[in-house]
């Protein structure tokens, strides 16, 4: 998956991201609320990537993880509905054709 030169909350109109399927994402939604984060990663046709390195090193995330994931996003949200103050992560939605979505997480550790 390619890399990011900055996390993709700072990056100009359009953003996208090309995983290892070769499938272009196009950002569509930046800084989620965090009801729509749980959502989405609870949905497991929808594939969540967890951007390291404050959101410039992505790595598709595993099934088995997920669970884990939100765990560890709840509590330190950053974006509408998590704790502004002391929130870790910042999470976007991806879209490519047909319908598919993609919830990319930033990691600011």
């Amino acid at each position: 998956m390619q890399t990011f030169p900055a996390n993709p909350d700072s990056l100009s109109h359009p953003v996208t991201l090309l995983d290892e399927e070769g499938t272009s994402w196009v950002l569509h939604r930046k800084r989620l609320d965090l009801r729509a984060v749980r959502r989405l990663v609870k949905d497991a046709t929808t594939p969540v990537v967890w951007g390291a390195m404050g959101g410039i090193v992505p790595r598709t995330a595993t099934d088995a993880e997920r669970p884990e994931l939100w765990a560890r996003i709840k509590d330190h949200y950053m974006g509408p509905g998590g704790t502004w103050s002391t929130g870790r992560y910042l999470a976007h939605e991806f879209r490519a054709e047909p319908g598919k979505r993609m919830l990319y997480v930033e990691d600011h550790c």
